[in-house]
């Protein structure tokens, strides 16, 4: 059974996707019976990019505790996905020894120019926020109408949106993005179309200068979206603190 382990490891390294995503899909199905947590973890730091992603999938998925340490060790990697998934693979295992990791990988974020909208630094802040190393202004309009769906993730009534985007607005907040998802009958949430303007917010202009920006572009494309009371808002805000 060890060699046919490893043997799937080693495929995570294929040329083509489908192979390697098929043999997480196997290790997956191997790891709820045996032990492919060991063999995995020895593989990890040889593994090219992708692999290493369908590494981080495997470790969620099977939520392994000895996913901590080399989780931590990827969020320097070369690769922005990688960090951005290591990231989040360990918010959602509760790594908590991963908050001056993640604090440090964050600042490194700010240090090399990545825009805060960017997907790895995004991925930070939630994980710091999940473990409770960071602390979002939340407004008490925009608290009161808080509510989280089924799938655990906070939310808004699109009807009250533009609302929302006032007051973090007149509280100092940077709207970064929303998302729409229309919420079915037997509690499935789908993505709906936002359409933004172009023009990428400018963080080099002075805080209240953004927060008027932010707010501006975020007020045009709610505007524009099909809202209802079937469809709820995710946002994404940032305090001057994380810029």
């Amino acid at each position: 059974m060890m060699h046919e382990i490893e043997r799937l490891v080693r495929r995570l390294d294929a040329d083509g996707s489908g192979e390697a995503e098929d043999a997480q899909a196997e290790l997956i199905r191997l790891g709820r019976e045996t032990d492919v947590i060991a063999p995995l973890l020895r593989a990890l730091p040889t593994l090219n990019g992708f692999g290493q992603l369908c590494a981080i999938e495997i470790l969620q998925e099977l939520g392994d505790a000895r996913a901590g340490q080399p989780l931590i060790e990827l969020l320097t990697s070369e690769h922005d996905t990688v960090r951005e998934w290591s990231a989040h693979a360990l918010a959602q295992l509760r790594v908590i020894d991963a908050v001056p990791a993640l604090r440090r990988a964050f600042q490194a974020c700010k240090d090399r120019g990545d825009p805060p909208d960017w997907s790895a630094p995004g991925s930070i802040r939630f994980a710091l926020t999940e473990l409770g190393a960071r602390h979002p202004v939340v407004p008490s309009l925009t608290a009161s109408l808080r509510f989280t769906t089924a799938y655990g993730h906070e939310a808004w009534p699109s009807e009250r949106l533009i609302h929302v985007l006032d007051d973090l607005a007149a509280h100092d907040q940077v709207t970064l993005d929303f998302q729409l998802w229309r919420v079915e009958h037997d509690g499935g949430m789908y993505g709906t179309e936002v359409r933004w303007e172009d023009a990428d917010l400018d963080y080099s202009q002075p805080w209240a200068m953004l927060v008027q920006q932010a707010h501006s572009r975020a007020a045009i494309a709610a505007t524009r979206a099909a809202l209802g009371a079937n469809v709820v808002a995710t946002i994404d805000w940032i305090d001057r603190s994380d810029l």
